[in-house]
């Protein structure tokens, strides 16, 4: 058995999306010629008010003096429908957003005799949109701006640390000179305690005439010991000083090269902000 399908009026189709809808109509210049209660409730004007006005006098000065203007409605007239959110502006000059349906209807003859809009009120979604992304603006700025002050700490600190390497260059270079005086000093010591041991065999040799002599040919050896002994201690301690200054400098070369590549993921993060930045500022034109 066939069931036949319900045939639904085109009224009552028309009725019902009249309820749900902020609805208007134009005639091909832009004149209102006909509105529903929803739009005139949206737009803040009694019905006897708004039937007549041009659409320009729903825009913003900016929009109906402008050649996207002029363009719009000449798609329009050529049949061309439109589709986007829409800024107008309401009888008490309040800003109001539009989610709208710019329909051209067409004559028999295939020209464009007039102009449906359905719309919806979209204010109070898009005053939260708007919000949130400046919100969302404003924290991706607060990192962006914490993310520069540790790039501007880690810059410092590098530059620190190879400020502090030079330095150590110089000790080093320090370290190394009093080095080489040390093993002078400690060459000197050896060549007078064999001039000291030469003496005392001198001396020996000279029976009661050199005892005196044999004495100080003594104490120049035992001072010759003595100062090879301290420059010996001085020689080790300075070598122990080079081996500290050798072990520093690769530990700051290594906090460097780690500070460095720190400073290579914090630029990159640095990108990824200011990109975030950009797409809200982009959402914040398209929403």
């Amino acid at each position: 058995m066939t069931v036949d399908q319900p045939v639904l009026d085109q009224k009552q189709m028309f009725n019902a999306m009249e309820q749900s809808f902020a609805m208007i109509t134009f005639d091909p210049q832009g004149n209102i010629s006909w509105i529903n209660h929803n739009f005139s409730q949206v737009m803040g004007y009694k019905i006897e008010e708004i039937q007549g006005m041009h659409h320009r006098q729903l825009c913003s000065s900016e929009f109906r003096n402008s050649q996207e203007y002029m363009d719009f409605w000449k798609d329009l007239r050529n049949g061309k429908a439109f589709h986007d959110k829409v800024k107008r502006i309401s009888k008490d000059g309040q800003v109001l957003w539009l989610e709208a349906f710019y329909t051209p209807v067409f004559a028999s003859d295939g020209q464009v005799q007039a102009v449906v809009k359905i719309a919806t009120d979209i204010t109070d979604r898009q005053a939260v949109l708007q919000k949130s992304i400046a919100e969302f603006t404003a924290l991706v700025e607060e990192m962006t701006a914490s993310t520069n002050t540790v790039h501007d700490a880690s810059e410092t600190i590098v530059n620190d640390m190879e400020a502090l390497n030079k330095e150590s260059e110089i000790v080093n270079n320090y370290v190394a000179k009093i080095q080489s005086v040390a093993s002078f000093v400690k060459d000197i010591a050896t060549q007078s305690n064999l001039i000291g041991l030469n003496a005392s065999i001198e001396a020996s040799r000279a029976g009661e005439h050199g005892r005196s002599f044999a004495v100080v040919a003594n104490e120049v050896r035992k001072m010759a010991e003595k100062s090879k002994d301290s420059a010996t201690d001085i020689s080790d301690q300075l070598k122990e000083i080079l081996h500290s200054l050798s072990v520093m400098v690769e530990m700051m070369k290594n906090v460097s090269r780690k500070i460095e590549n720190n400073s290579v993921s914090i630029n990159e993060l640095k990108k990824t902000y200011e990109q975030i930045a950009q797409i809200a500022d982009e959402l914040s034109t398209v929403m």
